[in-house]
């Protein structure tokens, strides 16, 4: 079913043509508005499309968000061009959460690679559901920089030259 909404706008509104789908084949090509994608349980993801790509609507409301069975958020991303990439220097491209709410994991994109944020903040960061860190990982330009390999231990005295004991 297709839905035109008038959103405000600032001091103006906003049309938008929006599709209800079970099927990611119903979707136009080149279509540009809102697709929300139903499964049996309720709303899988609300996706947002310009001229057939993903793009986000607005500079604080991600290109897709995909719905857990209660509702709640999973995980979102934002997209410029049909290419992931961060809103900002302080929001990431991609953000999933636990059950609980709680953020799992973030990783930063710049037109759609993989790269360390601005300030340094590294590409891929994941939580513990407790908020402890699990781990982060570092990359530049859609690759991953694996830090330096660790000396060999060495021993804390010499080995001992045959016959001298």
């Amino acid at each position: 079913m297709e839905l035109i909404d008038l959103v405000p706008n600032s001091l103006s509104f906003r049309v938008i043509t929006t599709i209800d789908i079970h099927d990611e084949a119903e979707i136009p090509a080149r279509f540009t508005g809102r697709v929300r994608r139903h499964t049996d349980i309720g709303v899988a993801y609300v996706a947002w499309y310009t001229d057939g790509e993903l793009q986000n609507p607005g500079r604080h409301h991600p290109a897709y968000r995909r719905f857990r069975a209660d509702g709640k958020v999973k995980y979102e991303l934002y997209y410029e061009h049909g290419r992931l990439q961060d809103p900002s220097a302080k929001v990431p491209a991609v953000r999933g959460y636990y059950a609980s709410g709680r953020l799992h994991y973030e990783e930063r994109y710049q037109a759609g690679k993989r790269e360390d944020g601005r300030d340094g903040s590294p590409a891929i960061r994941k939580w513990r559901d407790d908020g402890s860190l699990r781990h982060e990982h570092h990359y530049v330009d859609g690759r991953r920089l694996r830090p330096p390999a660790a000396a060999p231990e060495l021993p804390a005295q010499p080995p001992l030259a045959a016959g001298d004991h």
